[in-house]
């Protein structure tokens, strides 16, 4: 098992790097800069601030010594905003984005997996039918058009959930569900192929044999081994909910990672953009890695050489 660990780290390791690059160059082939704003400054004072920021070195030089930083835990301070350490951005405002992905990952899995036992237990009849049409039309939907239903319907003609911010546990309610619902439908959908493959097994056939309730032969004997491809979809929706929820924050007003992330986007704030995105690839990579590793918790047979 280390030495597989040790493995998949020396493969991230180029990802990772590959991906900051692509970041960088990207970030800075978007025409315009932050120091272009209309603002009233002599060509002097622009060209110091380039100097202090290496804006006018190479950018090959720029890449090299903003991964310098970055290797050191350093990853710099907003060039719009000056003081404003990335940092700190990440440390005050990632916690609420985390919060609001961890809700929604707790929906989409919750309704998700039960819409696929369900839909697996009862195959090819009406409630089957049922769950996998409302699957299909729940993942057709966008998250920002969930939103703004759930805000007309639960919080402005109902008033059942506040409209917006954030604070309190009724703030997550809408959001989280606005976010976790489409995917709960892949995970239905998901859930119910798996289940019903595990469902025509030769050890599920044995267990039903043997007298073992159907519950118990669904959930001890045949989701075990459903759960493996589950397991990958989790990584992915980790980084998704969390990474993904930029448009649900700004709906609701909601102050997480999304919103520093859009203005620096907008504001070609270099720095505060690219330490978010290197973030989130971290993110994404530990993530994967998880996965992996938890392979072999879920299913003895695997093993790592």
């Amino acid at each position: 098992m280390g030495r597989y660990i040790i493995h998949r780290l020396l493969t991230l390791v180029p990802t990772w790097i590959g991906v900051t690059l692509m970041a960088f160059l990207f970030i800075h082939a978007v025409p315009g800069g932050p120091f272009d704003t209309g603002a009233l400054r002599s060509e002097t004072t622009t060209e110091i601030l380039n100097a202090k920021y290496h804006l006018d070195e190479p950018l090959p030089t720029q890449y090299f010594l903003y991964m310098k930083g970055v290797v050191r835990g350093d990853l710099g301070e907003s060039i719009v905003q000056p003081g404003l350490s990335v940092a700190d951005v990440i440390l005050e405002r990632f916690p609420i984005s985390a919060l609001l992905g961890v809700s929604a990952l707790a929906v989409a899995l919750s309704v998700g997996v039960t819409a696929g036992l369900v839909a697996a237990v009862h195959r090819h009849r009406l409630t089957d039918h049922f769950v996998m049409l409302g699957a299909t039309i729940g993942y057709a939907i966008p998250n920002f058009v969930l939103s703004i239903v759930f805000l007309l319907l639960f919080g402005l003609k109902l008033g059942v959930f506040p409209v917006g911010g954030w604070g309190s546990p009724s703030h997550i309610v809408l959001p989280a569900f606005a976010l976790g619902l489409p995917w709960a439908s892949l995970v239905a959908r998901l859930t119910r192929t798996s289940l019903i493959e595990a469902l025509q097994s030769d050890y599920v056939r044995t267990a039903q044999a043997k007298g073992a309730s159907t519950l118990r032969v669904v959930l001890r004997h045949a989701f075990r081994n459903a759960a493996l491809p589950l397991v990958t979809l989790v990584a992915l929706l980790v980084a998704e909910l969390i990474t993904g929820s930029l448009i649900v924050e700004s709906i609701f007003g909601i102050p997480g990672m999304g919103y520093y992330l859009a203005q620096s986007v907008l504001g070609s704030d270099y720095t505060l953009t690219l330490g978010l995105i290197v973030f989130y690839a971290t993110l994404v990579f530990v993530a994967n890695l998880a996965v992996d590793v938890s392979y072999a918790v879920l299913d003895p047979r695997i093993r790592y050489g």
